[in-house]
């Protein structure tokens, strides 16, 4: 269905669902801006209401609106979600998911065909909460796959008789069943994040929040027509206190409006756009297709005098600086022109040396008239987390430091010519990676409301670098001028991950991407000189630049920014 669904498709899904089991619920379309929700299905006064994503076609559909209405022929009464940790409730959606699919394949089994192909979770994809979860949905779907794990023949041997018949039918058995399951994960050793796991397949079933009795104390589903906002520790809001993962509060002085602000900065607006990325999984030696979704939002505004004051009293020196740069780093290339009267003596002696070496030539072979600096297209990519919150010895914090060093380079490199983008980047879990639009490339650092954005950003959330550099990195034009600044106080890190190896693995896979792309990047690491830092190995020598002092953050900014400039 498109975003507006048209008439004919709208009454041809319908028709569908009339013919398999006699139910009309209203359908709508979610918004085409919000392509990575997942189906909602809920109640609406007396009738069910199906929205569907945008995307997806005819046979996607089909099976998103197929299992909808399996729960609306089999399903029962809402569960309480009381006495039940956030595991146990995983456990028992999936459960709950399976025995409705289960009753309607036995009911039409040509729906196996229509389901079958989203289930591919399997050994491969590792023994941590998230994918053991995953797993069972497929194994409870087909018993004939064979997995392998043992817990997975044990719920097999709940869930059906020994004759292959459902042995789980009444909503009593589910919810004890789901119990035990979860004290197994429990003595597993395994964390599950209730914030941001998701049933799988993702893409067609529901979010599975019409299984559950109505609480107006909760959050709304995270769904495109309300965004679900997430609590100051970003969990769902129904967390008692034996959830399994922890989280380090907002870092600001309680009671103030900075610390209030952090509370909801987690919180997502209208959403600019949606976007998925891989990730790189060291355990299994392989990226996960569309792992992380990248949701962008512009920053929100407010009075930013004091910024701009700071600003103004720096950026003459720094242009200074960025100009000097310029002169003093002109590349013997420079002077070259692929048209001209007079040929250029050393681009021609460098033609031969590449010719007799087997390597395409330089085809800019004439004198120019004038050396120029070809222009940059520069991101800086600012770290907002929960950490940034630190006050240094000046009295600021790490972000107010960062940002104004953020906010200088970029005025500098416009008036030398450069093309400059800022955004900030925290996240909450893979599945909520919030990219904030402080500075578009046809604004002006100066600009009202470019200051108005950066005064607004938030320290709050973790840092998962690498989504936030593939996000940058599609956006910047390959095998040219461009180059990613990563300005952060941290380590890669997010409250999903409990190995401390695994992000920064897939920052140096993201950093890699790259450099395949023609993408310079380097960072900028407000730590102590000669801390430790996984980003020092991560990064090539001369990327990585540690930062003793908030006080030279401007000018060591312009040093870091030559150093990876030489690299085009």
């Amino acid at each position: 269905m498109p975003a507006s669904p048209d008439r004919a498709s709208s009454r041809a899904l319908s028709l569908y669902l009339r013919a398999l089991w006699d139910v009309a619920p209203r359908l709508t379309a979610l918004p085409a801006a919000n392509d990575a929700a997942r189906p909602i299905l809920g109640i609406e006064g007396s009738r069910p209401v199906l929205h569907l994503p945008a995307t997806g076609d005819a046979a996607l559909q089909r099976a998103r609106a197929a299992h909808a209405a399996a729960h609306l022929s089999f399903g029962g009464e809402p569960f309480e979600r009381a006495r039940l940790k956030p595991v146990q409730r995983a456990l028992l959606e999936i459960l709950e998911d399976a025995r409705v699919e289960w009753l309607a394949m036995q009911a039409l089994p040509g729906l196996r065909r229509l389901w079958a192909p989203h289930h591919v979770a399997d050994a491969s994809w590792g023994n941590g909460a998230e994918a053991l979860l995953a797993r069972l949905s497929r194994c409870l779907f087909d018993p004939s796959h064979e997995d392998g794990h043992a817990w997975m023949a044990k719920v097999r041997g709940l869930f059906f008789t020994p004759h292959g018949a459902l042995a789980l039918e009444t909503p009593a058995q589910l919810r004890e069943a789901a119990s035990r399951l979860g004290n197994d994960v429990g003595q597993m050793r395994l964390r599950l994040n209730p914030g941001g796991w998701q049933i799988e397949p993702v893409a067609y079933r529901d979010d599975n929040h019409h299984l559950w009795t109505r609480d107006d104390t909760l959050p709304p589903s995270a769904t495109p027509l309300e965004q679900e906002l997430p609590d100051a520790n970003g969990a769902s809001g129904d967390d008692d206190a034996d959830t399994t993962f922890e989280r380090p509060p907002p870092q600001g002085t309680p009671g103030s409006d900075a610390g209030d602000a952090a509370t909801s900065v987690l919180q997502i607006e209208a959403a600019l756009r949606t976007a998925t990325y891989p990730e790189w999984d060291r355990l299994i030696g392989r990226a996960r297709p569309d792992w992380c979704t990248v949701i962008e939002t512009h920053a929100p505004r407010v009075d930013a005098s004091a910024l701009r004051a700071g600003l103004e009293r720096h950026l003459a020196r720094t242009v200074r600086l960025l100009q000097a740069a310029a002169v003093s780093d002109r590349r013997p290339t420079q002077g070259r022109n692929k048209d001209g009267d007079l040929l250029h003596t050393g681009a021609l002696i460098d033609a031969g040396i590449a010719l007799r070496a087997g390597h395409d030539p330089e085809r800019r072979l004439y004198r120019d008239s004038a050396a120029r600096v070809d222009a940059l297209d520069v991101l800086l990519l600012l770290d907002t987390s929960a950490s940034t919150a630190a006050v240094l010895p000046s009295g600021r914090t790490v972000l107010e430091a960062l940002c104004e060093a953020a906010l200088l380079a970029a005025a500098a490199l416009e008036a030398t010519g450069h093309r400059c983008t800022l955004q900030a980047f925290a996240s909450d879990t893979r599945h909520r990676v919030r990219v904030q639009r402080v500075k578009d490339r046809e604004e002006m650092a100066c600009d009202d409301a470019v200051l108005a954005r950066a005064g607004g950003l938030v320290s709050a959330g973790s840092t998962r670098m690498g989504a936030a550099l593939r996000h940058a990195t599609a956006q910047l034009p390959a095998r040219s001028r461009s180059l990613i600044l990563l300005l952060t106080d941290g380590e890669p890190h997010d409250v999903d991950i409990h190995d401390p190896r695994y992000l920064t693995e897939d920052l140096a896979h993201a950093l890699a991407d790259a450099r395949r792309a023609g993408i310079s990047v380097a960072c900028l690491h407000s730590a102590p000189e000669g801390a430790s830092s996984a980003l020092r190995r991560v990064f090539p020598p001369g990327a990585y630049l540690p930062l003793g002092s908030a006080r030279h953050l401007p000018h060591l900014l312009i040093r870091q920014m030559q150093h990876a400039t030489r690299k085009f």
